[in-house]
């Protein structure tokens, strides 16, 4: 049986869930099918980790998002790497990856791990990315969205064979719970005796920490034992640290940590405050860690949550409603009992094996496709 060489092309600048989604993908493909190959088209952390976990890595620096400099290159290494499938991963690999599949013959796959509109802090930026892309989505094979809703989104400007394969997580040990949650407690000056809400996320627009922040200051009057826990980086890191020192509020903000999942475990109540999430992977890290949850209902979230049963939902940017459904876990130990219970359930239908067995499914489908029509082409010269 033939064995077909995937492209995955991501930027690559920082480590989020879209390049989870990819590294679980390279390390978990049946390699007797499939044999993976990386493309990075920004200078970070993610080319190094995929290179540890022995993945052919290359990376064509885009300068710019814009910037067609780097195609010629990546086109002649995929080339000769003999590349059968590129499957891409956010706007500049789409742009990037479409043009490239299509000078040199191959079909092309991507997947949306998040809504275009609201990836952008400049309206500008996301209206041009948002034209980018109708404009290379006829090039397209197919399409893989992480939920529901982002397949919506994309049907709506024009794209087509859409399939959902929501994201896999892998099982996480917390088996030494208390341990960890006193290490890490200790280790950033956290009381023991703390109420700790904590969040995980790139800090951007999008994922609605300054909303958290207000409804924390909210509840710090009812709960003096209140402590807020922000981990992640990004370019709101500057602004939100400048409200926080501005409040009353004791907080802790830890950057970006490589294994962030490990800090759940210090937490009392875990939010994710977003104003716009494709599927919103942490929340099945957060069910595993045994962390109730309370969540915007927004994107590909209530598909994950079922409010009031695995988490509580409320609308995004509603800080009265998050302040008060964070309230209602911290006051009735019972319903963050139940949560709890039912979320252990629940992430575990969100498995890697489903994930992977789906996405060789599509790949399958495709690069049948495509050589049939190789050979109709041949067939009729």
């Amino acid at each position: 049986m033939r064995t077909y060489k995937i492209l995955h092309i991501i930027g690559g600048g920082e480590i989020g869930g879209a390049e989870q989604h990819v590294l679980s993908l390279l390390k978990g493909i049946n390699r007797e099918r499939f044999a993976p190959h990386l493309a990075c088209l920004i200078n970070g952390p993610f080319a190094d980790l995929a290179l540890e976990n022995k993945i052919s890595t290359q990376t064509f620096s885009m300068r710019h998002p814009l910037d067609l400099s780097p195609l010629p290159s990546l086109i002649r290494w995929a080339r000769r790497k003999e590349i059968d499938l590129v499957h891409t991963h956010g706007s500049r690999a789409n742009l990037l990856g479409r043009l490239g599949a299509k000078w040199l013959g191959i079909p092309t796959l991507t997947t949306v791990h998040s809504s275009l509109a609201h990836d952008y802090r400049s309206p500008l930026s996301a209206s041009i990315a948002l034209a980018l892309d109708r404009l290379t989505l006829p090039l397209t094979s197919g399409i893989i969205t992480v939920s529901e809703y982002l397949a919506e989104e994309v049907a709506s400007r024009g794209g087509k064979n859409l399939i959902t394969i929501y994201n896999g997580q892998a099982p996480i040990s917390f088996a030494a719970r208390n341990s960890s949650r006193q290490q890490f407690r200790t280790q950033w000056r956290i009381p023991a005796d703390a109420l700790v809400l904590g969040t995980i996320g790139r800090l951007h627009p999008t994922k609605g920490q300054s909303h958290l922040i207000k409804a924390a200051t909210l509840l710090h009057s009812t709960f003096p034992n209140l402590h807020l826990l922000l981990i992640g980086e990004g370019p709101l890191r500057q602004e939100l640290e400048l409200e926080l020192q501005h409040l009353a509020l004791p907080y802790t903000l830890t950057g970006y940590l490589p294994k962030a999942h490990e800090t759940l475990p210090a937490m009392d109540l875990f939010v994710l405050p977003s104003v716009s999430e494709g599927m919103g992977l942490v929340l099945l890290e957060a069910m595993q860690a045994g962390v109730p949850i309370v969540a915007t209902a927004v994107g590909g979230i209530p598909e994950v949550i079922r409010a009031g049963k695995d988490g509580l939902l409320v609308p995004s940017g509603d800080v009265n409603g998050l302040a008060q459904a964070c309230a209602s876990i911290i006051e009735n130990p019972n319903l963050a009992k139940s949560l709890v219970l039912s979320g252990q359930d629940r992430w575990q239908i969100f498995s890697l094996e489903t994930m992977f067995r789906e996405t060789e499914q599509v790949y399958t489908c495709i690069l049948d496709k495509a050589t049939r029509s190789v050979g109709s082409s041949r067939n009729t010269k």
